[in-house]
């Protein structure tokens, strides 16, 4: 199963969006952690692993995962933590929504996903704090997404 999300989101990548692509890769970083992000159109998932994670698939349902990662010294691949991930997202005329995450654990990957509605080709602001177990800050995590059906 990890192979097929490793897959999935290699997959995914090719098909980034304009307004994300023009930033490279979808992280933040602070300091030793590492933010990763990925916002895309439900539809995109394969119908096996939307399923095998309870992930409605919709062409006006977005899909949002987020990875907690920290680098060390000892190892060239950073380790993916446990935390806490909160945050909305808000439209281009201000209207704000909360989003839910579920925990999804998988051998050596950890991934918080949120779903939503959208309207198509909306820029959506999503803000999230993002706190590793064992770590006293927060991290603010901003970016700016279209979506499309």
């Amino acid at each position: 199963m990890k192979t097929l999300i490793i897959s999935l989101f290699a997959l995914l990548s090719a098909f980034s969006l304009p307004a994300v692509a023009d930033r490279g890769e979808q992280k933040q970083v602070f300091g030793d952690y590492e933010i990763h992000y990925m916002g895309l159109n439900s539809s995109f998932l394969e119908p096996e692993v939307a399923e095998a994670y309870g992930i409605p698939r919709s062409r006006s349902m977005g899909y949002l995962s987020i990875s907690i990662m920290k680098t060390t010294t000892d190892e060239d691949v950073p380790e993916a933590l446990t935390g806490d991930v909160r945050g909305q997202m808000q439209n281009m005329i201000g209207q704000k929504k909360e989003l839910e995450f579920k925990e999804i654990k998988e051998r050596n990957a950890i991934y918080y996903i949120s779903t939503f509605r959208f309207d198509q080709e909306d820029v959506y602001k999503f803000t999230l704090q993002v706190s590793p177990d064992g770590e006293s800050r927060t991290f603010d995590v901003k970016f700016d997404q279209r979506f499309y059906d």
